[in-house]
């Protein structure tokens, strides 16, 4: 498990790829009335342990099996694929913001992929924590040496990286254009 530690936030961002881990996180920051959302519910185990907690949790995915699952739980589901701007839209009908969000799309190797949908998820719903599970991210995270000393270590704001300026359009685009090669039509 890789966790960015930021001193004025306790652990804003959690890494990990085994699942096992990421469950415990998804423990760790799950709490009696925060709102949380996860994308990527699959099959609801994690699911099942967010809403044991007490908090509100609301699920995004694309797949049947995981609507099934998640709706037994008593959870609300939205069915969708995450890397389409209609996706987003539908789950703000539901809320504007969330404390947590977490994030597993597969563990995979393709850390560009879920980081760029990670980053507008959560310039969207601003979360104060982020649970994330996948490899490629974590294995350029355990390389990674700072080299710049102008980088911010200490960061003032509210945990959603407000500090870097990003803002979403309004008018969000069908979805992400490098992405259509995995897009399903």
């Amino acid at each position: 498990m890789v966790c960015i530690s930021i001193p004025s936030i306790s652990c804003m961002i959690y890494l990990a790829y085994r699942v096992e881990k990421y469950r415990e996180l998804l423990k760790k920051v799950a709490k009696p009335g925060k709102t949380i959302l996860e994308i990527g519910p699959h099959v609801g185990l994690g699911t099942k342990l967010l809403k044991e907690s007490g908090a509100r949790v609301i699920c995004v995915d694309k797949a049947a099996q995981s609507e099934d699952a998640v709706k037994k739980l008593g959870v609300e589901f939205v069915k969708g694929d995450v890397r389409f701007f209609d996706t987003v839209r539908d789950v703000q009908k539901i809320i504007k913001r969330c404390d947590v969000l977490c994030f597993d799309m597969g563990g995979g190797r393709f850390p560009d992929t879920v980081f760029k949908v990670w980053a507008i998820w959560s310039g969207v719903f601003r979360p104060k924590d982020s649970v994330i599970r996948n490899r490629g991210l974590a294995e350029f995270i355990q390389r990674v040496k700072i080299e710049d000393e102008h980088l911010i270590r200490d960061f003032e704001d509210d945990g959603w990286l407000k500090a870097w300026g990003r803002r979403y359009s309004k008018e969000f685009p069908s979805g992400l254009e490098e992405m259509k090669l995995w897009m399903e039509k």
